[in-house]
């Protein structure tokens, strides 16, 4: 009797992990493997394993805005808000879901409440280029210093103002 139980307790961590595996990926929009190689990456340079290869001649350089189509991860984009992490009371927000609506819907995958605000205010997504922001015909729009903007590449460190007064930060990571 005690091997069924260390058999049924063997095969629930193994289960646990696909599960894991399979959620992450489909949150990321990769592949498991892809999901699996980019945690073990991150566990790796955690503890310190991470040795910095110089790269062969000639050899084909990864970008660091690849699709995650080609077989490479994007680059991580945090957004920073007001009361949400750009005044340090918060806790700055992945960007994992694509498209990535951003308004006051409560449907939003970042939602804000406030009426200045319009229910789909911008759209974040990733291409070859790297991550793009876009305006969606808001009202009171989105701005880069006091210029309006309607589609731009995210820069790291890029500050934006919504509805002219709701401060967004970007960070890529």
């Amino acid at each position: 009797m005690p091997t069924a139980k260390k058999s049924a307790a063997a095969k629930k961590p193994a289960s646990e992990a696909g599960g894991l595996r399979a959620r992450i990926a489909k949150a990321l929009g990769v592949s498991e493997e892809q999901a699996e190689l980019r945690a073990l990456r991150e566990m790796a340079e955690s503890l310190g394993l991470f040795q910095e290869k110089r790269p062969e001649q000639g050899a084909p350089q990864p970008t660091r805005h690849a699709s995650p189509q080609a077989g490479y991860l994007p680059q991580r984009l945090y957004l920073l808000m007001d009361g949400r992490g750009l005044d340090g009371r918060g806790m700055p927000q992945e960007v994992i879901d694509l498209p990535c609506l951003i308004g006051s819907s409560k449907k939003s995958n970042v939602w804000i409440n406030s009426p200045r605000i319009e229910t789909q205010h911008l759209r974040i997504t990733h291409g070859n280029e790297g991550w793009l922001l876009e305006d969606l015909g808001s009202e009171h729009g989105t701005l880069l210093g006091d210029k309006k903007i309607k589609r731009r590449l995210i820069q790291d460190g890029d500050e934006y103002r919504l509805a002219g007064y709701l401060r967004l930060r970007t960070e890529l990571r």
